[in-house]
């Protein structure tokens, strides 16, 4: 296979190609460096192909390196057509190619691959089994060669299959499978080539939105998922044409319920935040703050307040401190201590008042740090009432807290001893961290750091 890192990464890449653990890289040659990149051959064991391509660029990204292109060392871009219809399965009515994959699909790729499996995905008298197998045939083909002509041209053919389907059945719902798998295989390269997250060297295929929007304001709801994914990497800025039809697939999906809807939600939030900001796109996102699924409602009110500032923010946080959910509450408490000012005191001890008898603990994370110990819930919230204690209402806030104190969390006080020490209530019980030399103070909130 061949692997391309960054120039100033070669070194650290063949570290990783050369460890002892790494069985699955057999041999490597120098890395060849064209300017900023330095492209790696590796020999890996062929018994285990798609799993040795996984963990060797898996390992690559495990050690903080990125990895801005993956591909198979022996693509076959001149094929002849017997030997690609036996690959995907011939010309039988099958309906699936025979898995496992044959290993040699994962190697096929280039313009005259792609055209030959076009042409048996366009063949009406094909039969439909066959054809869907041809544009399977294709997400291994793009998946290798992501050039822009060739996605622009699977996209292409997506749009003209399926429009006759549509003129014939204008009422259903679900593309033919080959549509399908055609817009499935362009939505796996941009995503591959979006992970790799260097668009200097390897920018992200721009595709014409007017068919994407086709797709996407079409019936078929199968298609919006991948259309959605798409639209949601794609460099340039979103047309409002486009961001109409995104705003419109949004709401559907918001009304449906299931795992399925809310991970579709989730990719229309993202397309959403690359859509210049109209009214339809405001409504969607009002419309998915309100989302079943948490994910998806935290998503769109960050849009919301991202585009609205602190007007949608006082909105948002009047509307969520209404509400039952403990984790709505918590980011309105943040929302507070973001944009609020002094006149928002009363909304804060509002706040604390929910928060004060909850028995949230903060939830250990990890970065590449080490260990990152959350601030626990309220601690944002403390710490603007403190800011502001010489607002009347934040005065008696924290006197209410003082009294209140024996009976807080004991998650908050230990924060509050090392961040706030002079808000507890004076006496031996409430002393000053005996720690505070060693563990700096910071009265912004900000998390704290544990040793490993």
């Amino acid at each position: 296979m061949q692997v391309e890192v960054a120039a100033g990464d070669a070194a650290a890449a063949a570290a990783v190609f050369d460890d002892p653990d790494a069985d699955e890289v057999l041999h490597r040659t120098d890395p060849a460096i064209d300017d900023q990149v330095a492209t790696f051959r590796l020999e890996i064991d062929r018994s285990h192909r798609p799993t040795a391509v996984g963990y060797a660029t898996g390992r690559l990204r495990h050690a903080g390196i990125p990895v801005l292109l993956s591909r198979p060392l022996d693509v076959a871009e001149t094929v002849s057509d017997t030997w690609l219809q036996e690959l995907i399965g011939g010309p039988g009515p099958d309906e699936n190619i025979p898995g496992p994959y044959p290993r040699a699909l994962f190697a096929i790729g280039g313009a005259r691959v792609v055209q030959q499996l076009l042409d048996i995905v366009t063949d009406p008298t094909a039969f439909p089994g066959y054809r869907d197998r041809a544009a399977q045939g294709c997400l291994f083909a793009l998946r290798n060669t992501p050039q822009e002509h060739l996605c622009r041209q699977v996209l292409d053919a997506a749009v003209q299959q399926l429009r006759p389907a549509l003129r014939a059945s204008p009422t259903r719902t679900r593309a033919p499978r080959h549509v399908t798998s055609l817009v499935e295989a362009l939505q796996d390269a941009l995503d591959q080539v979006a992970s790799w997250s260097y668009p200097e060297f390897r920018p992200v295929p721009q595709l014409p939105q007017e068919l994407l929007t086709e797709l996407l304001a079409g019936p078929c709801r199968d298609l919006h998922w991948p259309a959605l994914q798409i639209l949601a990497v794609m460099p340039a800025p979103l047309s409002e044409q486009t961001a109409a039809a995104v705003a419109a697939a949004a709401v559907h999906h918001a009304g449906i319920k299931g795992p399925d809807a809310a991970v579709v939600a989730g990719d229309a939030v993202r397309a959403l935040g690359r859509c210049p900001d109209t009214t339809p796109v405001r409504q969607a996102l009002e419309v998915l703050s309100r989302s079943r699924s948490l994910d998806v409602r935290l998503d769109a009110m960050d849009d919301l307040v991202h585009r609205g500032g602190r007007p949608a923010a006082k909105a948002l946080w009047e509307r969520l401190l209404q509400n039952r959910s403990s984790a709505d509450r918590r980011y309105a408490g943040g929302l507070i201590a973001t944009h609020g000012r002094a006149e928002d005191v009363p909304a804060a001890i509002t706040a604390l008042g929910q928060v004060w008898t909850s028995k949230h603990s903060p939830q250990p994370v990890h970065d590449t740090s080490g260990l990152v110990t959350a601030s626990p819930w309220g601690a944002e919230l403390l710490t603007f009432v403190w800011n502001h204690r010489e607002h009347p209402a934040a005065a008696a806030g924290i006197q209410r807290l003082r009294r209140r104190w024996p009976t807080t969390r004991p998650d908050l006080t230990a924060w509050v001893a090392q961040h706030l020490p002079d808000l507890p209530p004076p006496g031996p019980d409430h002393t000053r961290n005996p720690d505070r030399a060693t563990n700096p103070v910071h009265t912004d909130g900000s998390t704290t750091r544990a040793s490993r």
